[in-house]
């Protein structure tokens, strides 16, 4: 069950990458469907990976119109490093183009200027470059971002 729930937890997680807002809507039968599993299995990841504690509000509606809305909570003002970040080993595989979409977030909350940006995407590529150790790198990335001091 965890291949398949880190599956489903990476699937969720780069839907919520690539949207603009810090939300997004799925149909639970249908991302069901596209998984080949079953739709209490992406209940269980939802329940037990996007919950209060890492972040996350989902509501939830049952039904021929049902849907899932998945919420990034804003993390509060003295800690405004990202959940995705704060684990020290990633449960999905996070690539540089994940972390430009973070860096772009960023520059847009204005927490970091282009300049700042540019370092951080340069350092990040030459990271995942050099280090293969997968929990390796991603302990310096957070350590990185956990060090920054976000605006």
């Amino acid at each position: 069950m965890s291949v398949l729930a880190d599956k489903i937890e990476q699937f969720i997680l780069h839907k919520l990458l690539e949207e603009e807002e810090e939300n997004i809507i799925l149909r639970r039968n249908e991302l069901a469907d596209e998984l080949e599993c079953a739709p209490s299995q992406i209940s269980y990841v939802l329940s037990t990976r996007f919950s209060n504690d890492k972040g996350y509000l989902v509501e939830s509606r049952r039904g021929s119109g049902g849907f899932v809305r998945i919420i990034r909570l804003t993390p509060k003002k003295e800690d405004r490093t990202p959940v995705l970040m704060k684990e020290r080993l990633p449960a999905v595989r996070v690539t540089v183009d994940d972390l430009d979409v973070l860096l772009f977030r960023l520059i847009k909350q204005h927490s970091l200027t282009n300049r700042e940006a540019i370092l951080m995407h340069h350092t990040f590529s030459a990271l995942f470059d050099e280090v293969d150790d997968e929990a390796q790198r991603m302990a310096v990335v957070s350590q990185i971002l956990q060090h920054l001091n976000l605006r």
